[in-house]
């Protein structure tokens, strides 16, 4: 942990798009564009009305937040569901599931393509959920 946070460079925020040029050269890992974001989700609302609601209720406050949860909230060590069946548990306890992290993966997958084939989980697998703050 200690060699990547020696590695990382962060720059938390952007405003001028031309800065973003510069990046490579001073080795940056990461960043956000805010003004390239607020007309990302500008140009979501007004493709769609109703996702207005949704970003409201991720973005404020108080309410529903974006948390890490481990398996065995939903499942049973090497249980055999699809994801739909995972996100049907997640929802007995009005969460919603938007995608898992396998024990041996480095990744999340977010929206995981083939939600109705079945696999055995461990409970050493994540998922990704919205849901309140507990």
């Amino acid at each position: 942990m200690q060699q990547a946070s020696d590695k990382s460079v962060i720059i938390s925020e952007i405003l001028d798009p031309r800065t973003k040029n510069l990046l490579p050269m001073l080795e940056i890992s990461d960043y956000v564009l805010s003004n390239e974001l607020v007309s990302m989700v500008l140009a979501m609302v007004a493709e769609d009305r109703q996702i207005n609601d949704v970003l409201e209720e991720l973005f404020a406050e108080a309410g529903n937040e974006m948390h890490i949860r481990p398996a065995d909230l939903y499942l049973w060590d090497g249980e055999k569901l699809s994801f739909y069946e995972v996100l049907l548990r997640a929802r007995q306890r009005r969460e919603i599931v938007i995608g898992y992290r396998l024990a041996n993966a480095e990744k999340a997958v977010i929206n995981p393509p083939g939600k109705n084939e079945k696999r055995r989980w461990s409970l050493k697998d994540v998922f990704v959920v919205i849901a309140e703050k507990k």
